[in-house]
């Protein structure tokens, strides 16, 4: 009885160890240097300008523009890590009670050091960063006539809660996630001041002329009126990563009988 009790409790120290090694394998901030985290702690500023560049708070790093995300970060050896919609880290070079130097993306040294008296504390939302485009509503409403026909076409895009990241760079080189919400564009064709087509269109429905890699990245952008025939409404949609320079046009066709068909332009 002795030995099967000694055998269960050998077992159960291995598989608690196992479980242990596979979670610290899952967890790219296992093994963190914690004396180098609490020395982060708190709000640190642009030695040569003294603007808020970050606010290190716990496990995360807010920052004090309103719409980028905060991040988790950890430091390991010589490098900080932060994790947005991947893992970025850079290289430390000085790190001291009031004095935090990096290499930043584009390769050159900053230097912060850090505001003791919390007075920039106002600058950071720390509870509900908010998106880009949040308050972003378009709303068009165009009336014309081809071959003796009338058709109105009304077109409302607005944002949803559907969350889009966007990846960037704030002023100092750190990576930084921008919340945007992806819209929804609300369409309703009238012909002879008859409705004969409604619909509300979404991301989804334009996602097979993206690139796979650019779906999540991407969101409706904007939906606009080209031009109308006899029988037919052309409108545009523009579907791409937020506020790029560059997006994809996919031209939609509405029939007068409510039958739509979508091409890239």
């Amino acid at each position: 009885m002795i030995m099967r009790n000694a055998t269960y409790y050998l077992l159960s120290l291995v598989l608690a160890l196992v479980v242990a090694g596979c979670r610290n394998n899952n967890d790219p901030s296992a093994n963190e240097d914690r004396s180098a985290k609490k020395m982060l702690q708190g709000i640190w500023m642009d030695d040569e300008n003294e603007n808020a560049v970050f606010w290190a708070k716990g496990d995360s790093i807010f920052y004090p523009d309103s719409s980028s995300q905060p991040a988790k970060f950890w430091i390991r050896g010589d490098s900080l890590y932060l994790q947005n919609s991947e893992i970025s880290h850079y290289k430390i070079t000085k790190q001291a009670d009031h004095l935090f130097k990096f290499i930043n993306e584009m390769g050159d040294e900053v230097k912060l050091v850090k505001d003791d008296a919390m007075t920039l504390r106002g600058q950071f939302n720390v509870y509900r960063p908010y998106a880009m485009n949040i308050l972003k509503t378009l709303s068009t409403d165009t009336l014309l006539h081809a071959d003796g026909s009338r058709w109105q076409v009304k077109i409302r895009v607005a944002p949803t809660s559907e969350k889009v990241m966007k990846t960037d760079y704030n002023d100092v080189g750190l990576e930084v996630n921008n919340l945007y919400l992806d819209n929804t564009a609300n369409v309703t064709i009238l012909f002879d001041g008859v409705v004969v087509y409604q619909h509300d269109f979404v991301k989804g429905e334009f996602e097979r002329y993206l690139p796979k890699e650019l779906i999540a990245k991407s969101m409706l952008r904007d939906m606009e009126f080209d031009r109308a025939d006899a029988s037919n409404v052309y409108l545009d949609a523009t579907v791409g990563i937020p506020d790029a320079t560059s997006s994809y046009v996919i031209e939609t066709r509405v029939q007068r009988d409510g039958k739509i068909a979508m091409r890239v332009k």
